[in-house]
């Protein structure tokens, strides 16, 4: 049968180290065989408001979190009022009893309360940065999680001898303090053992930075927004080690011009933004299109729309950069679904843009970005950089004149960057001719300027074909043949394998059909999936089922059943479970 993980949510004033005291349990349990998956949740405010960290463990990968919990640290009255129906039977509450007041109404049966004295007689700032330090060490205690293991980590995370001093001794003042005041305790149920695995714990827009460090980007570009901020500062904390310049530009504009500019004299690049900034940069988008040049956005969504709530989740974006920017022509947009495909997939994705020469969107959203998952080191052995139909001096020299937009079977031409000898070009924003001159403005097009737009159209095009073969843009999870095969997209993988996964373990048989690149739409092999399913369900975190209404669109299909959820909050589990098992009836 199948087992929720461990679940552990702290809670409690912005400034209090909530999200730290999170990683830090997190760390320690992956430095010590134990898996986690971390969600930090915070207000858009610049000060106060609740701040939760909610980490799930288990002995094997944790896909996804669940909203379940079996273990609850207040240091605030509004961290406990928020979360009693998230209680799981026999949970444990730890707070702090001089803030905090439980309603014994509202609390289920069957659940512990621990009151300590978290703050004791620290004030002021001292209160703020190491609360965290006091609910870990009462935690420990309570939860017999090693607090040798915490030390450790504490040790290796604060440069400074004298912090580090303060919050080992609160540490273990909380943990002795503790120990002492409850003499029956809810023990932990997870074996710690080093496995001897390398492990990292990182979110999904630190693999995204990383695998762009790997592909060989040189130069990135962005204003900041939330959830897509993250892609940026990774690489301006970490891009002068390995030659990349980092720009933050004015505003979004100013970035993704900054960032063709990049790609049109040959540097690979990259910028990050959330949907409001993706809508600056849609007019570039075309413009980057039908220059021909490479372009890799991060397109991180948040609640929506206009402002919304930006610090929470959706998945509402799919239509809008599927179809931004005046006009038509292909981009390659992925959804990563997880840690391993932020990597590999973005990987990919630079060369992608480069072998065909248009726009590439990874299309991602803040569960994915910024939620800390245990995962082990990349595997990059067979990661090699594919730049196309990059041309060098000595094959321009035999292809005189060069045209940079030459009609070609594949709709790719030969590529040239500025200081090459004899690769001069002419890039424009206007519909152009093979040599890029303006279709309307020359006077040896001036005649024929309908055929000349329509076969640059077609050009662009014809890239499809070739873009759809080369393109994992499918993965079909489990049988081959079920029961239901569940259809989903982005972030909500993780939530959906381990539903299929319970509910297979009870005898029945679901499959999960991931739709990784959504554009250009795989439509021969969504059908070949789809004709082999008996009934159908499409999940998703939006209002208007976004991708079943592409699926129709592009194969005539309609899904027998639409789950859909715009709460501003990711899909878990638990949730996935009673629905899949309402469909199969």
């Amino acid at each position: 049968m199948w087992r929720k993980p461990f679940t552990v949510m702290f809670g409690g004033p912005a400034g209090y180290g909530i999200m730290s005291a999170g990683t830090m349990i997190a760390k320690a349990g992956g430095r010590n065989g134990l898996w986690a998956f971390v969600v930090n949740e915070y207000p858009s405010l610049i000060k106060g408001g609740l701040n939760t960290c909610t980490v799930s463990f288990d002995d094997k990968p944790v896909k996804a979190h669940e909203e379940r919990l079996d273990f609850l640290g207040a240091l605030s009255q509004e961290a406990l009022d928020q979360n009693y129906e998230k209680l799981g039977h026999e949970a444990a509450i730890l707070y702090d009893s001089d803030t905090v007041e439980p309603n014994l109404a509202r609390i289920p049966a069957g659940v512990k309360l621990y009151p300590v004295k978290l703050l004791g007689s620290l004030a002021g700032e001292a209160a703020k940065v190491m609360a965290n330090s006091a609910m870990v060490g009462a935690f420990c205690a309570l939860a017999a999680f090693p607090l040798e293991i915490i030390a450790s980590i504490m040790k290796s995370e604060f440069k400074k001898e004298s912090v580090l001093q303060q919050n080992l001794s609160l540490l273990q003042q909380a943990f002795d303090q503790t120990k002492q005041q409850f003499v029956e305790h809810k023990a932990f149920p997870l074996a710690f053992q080093c496995d001897g695995k390398k492990k990292m714990l990182l979110n999904g827009n630190d693999a995204i930075a990383m695998a762009a460090i790997k592909a060989g980007v040189k130069f990135a570009a962005g204003y900041p927004m939330t959830p897509g901020s993250s892609v940026l500062t990774y690489l301006a904390d970490h891009g002068a080690e390995y030659g990349l310049v980092f720009k933050q530009a004015e505003d979004e504009i100013a970035a993704v011009n900054m960032l063709i500019g990049a790609g049109f004299a040959g540097v690979r690049a990259i910028g990050s933004t959330s949907g409001g900034g993706f809508a600056l940069m849609t007019e570039a988008l075309g413009f980057a299109a039908l220059g021909e040049v490479p372009l890799v956005i991060v397109e991180a969504q948040r609640g929506g729309p206009s402002t919304g709530l930006p610090t929470r989740t959706a998945q509402a974006d799919l239509n809008f950069v599927a179809y931004a920017s005046q006009g038509e022509f292909p981009r390659i947009i992925v959804a990563p679904g997880d840690i391993e495909e932020c990597f590999v997939e973005t990987f990919r994705l630079f060369n992608l843009v480069e072998k065909y020469q248009v726009p590439g969107i990874i299309l991602t959203d803040k569960y994915l970005a910024d939620s800390t998952v245990t995962h082990l080191y990349f595997d990059d052995q067979n990661l090699r950089i594919e730049r196309g139909k990059l041309v060098d001096e000595a094959w321009l020299s035999e292809h005189q004149p060069y045209r940079r937009y030459a009609i070609t079977p594949d709709g790719v031409s030969s590529r040239a960057i500025p200081g090459q000898k004899g690769g001069r070009h002419i890039v424009t924003s206007y519909t152009h001719g093979e040599d890029g001159f303006y279709s309307s403005g020359n006077r040896e097009y001036a005649e024929k300027e309908p055929q000349v737009t329509a076969a640059g159209i077609d050009k662009l095009f014809n890239k499809v074909p070739a873009m759809l073969q080369d393109i994992p843009a499918v993965k079909l999870h489990g049988p081959q043949e079920a029961e239901l095969t569940v259809i989903a997209w982005g972030s909500s993988k993780g939530a959906v394998l381990e539903a299929i996964s319970a509910v297979n373990q009870e005898g029945r048989s679901v499959n999960f059909l991931q739709i990784l690149y959504p554009s250009p739409f795989p439509a021969e092999a969504v059908q070949t999936v789809l004709q082999s399913s008996k009934k159908t369900l499409v999940v998703e975190g939006n209002k208007t089922a976004q991708l079943a209404m592409m699926i129709r669109a592009h194969t005539g299909f309609a899904a027998d059943a639409i789950y859909l959820k715009y709460d501003s909050r990711a899909f878990v589990p638990s949730l996935l479970i009673t629905k899949i098992k309402e469909v199969l009836g």
